[in-house]
C-alpha cells in the first residue's frame, strides 16, 4: 500500500463529487451529494467544528479535541500537524478547498486521537485505521454511497487492509 495509491483513489472520487447527482455503479444507481467547496479559512474552520460536534463523532472518537484551521501559503498540498491539532489548507489553489480534501485531514486528527502513531512517514499514516476512520467519516458526513464508492476506489487503486 502507498500513499500515492490513496491519493489517487480520493482524487478519482473527489472528481465524482465535484459533479454529484446520479451514479450507475457495477449495474447499481447510485445518487451522490455534490461536495462543497470552501472559499476562505473561515468556511473550513466551521465545517470541522460542525462534523466534530456531531455526536457520532463524539461517540467513536471521545479522545478527539479540538482542531484549528489555518491557510497554508505557499504549498501545494493541505496537511495535518499532529503535534498542534492543525489543518492547513493552500486556498490559493480552491482545489484543497473542497470537501474530500478537509474529510482527508480531519480524518488523521480522529485516527491520532484513537491511539494512530503521530509519525506521518509511516506507512501506516495513510493505512488500514486511517482509510476506516475516513470511510466512517464520509458515511456520516456525505453519506453511505458516497463511502462505497471511495471504497471501492480504493480497492481499484490496489489499497487493501
Amino acid at each position: 500500500m502507498s500513499a500515492a495509491a490513496v491519493y489517487e483513489a480520493e482524487q478519482l472520487w473527489s472528481a465524482v463529487l465535484d459533479r454529484g447527482g446520479p451514479v450507475e455503479f457495477h449495474g447499481s444507481h447510485l445518487h451522490l451529494p455534490v461536495q462543497k467547496r470552501f472559499a476562505d479559512i473561515a468556511s473550513v474552520q466551521r465545517y470541522v467544528d460542525d462534523v466534530l460536534a456531531r455526536e457520532s463523532t463524539r461517540t467513536e472518537f471521545p479522545n478527539a479535541g479540538p482542531v484549528t484551521v489555518r491557510e497554508r501559503r505557499g504549498q501545494t498540498r493541505a496537511h495535518y500537524e499532529p503535534a498542534t491539532a492543525t489543518i492547513a489548507v493552500p486556498l490559493i489553489d480552491r482545489s484543497f478547498g473542497r470537501e474530500s480534501v478537509v474529510l482527508h485531514e480531519l480524518a488523521h486528527h480522529l485516527s491520532v486521537s484513537n491511539g494512530l502513531s503521530a509519525d506521518r512517514t509511516g506507512t501506516r499514516w495513510h493505512g488500514v485505521e486511517f482509510r476506516e476512520t475516513l470511510l466512517g467519516l464520509v458515511s456520516e458526513v456525505l453519506g453511505a454511497q458516497a463511502a462505497l464508492l471511495l471504497r471501492a476506489g480504493y480497492h481499484s487503486s490496489g489499497v487493501r487492509r
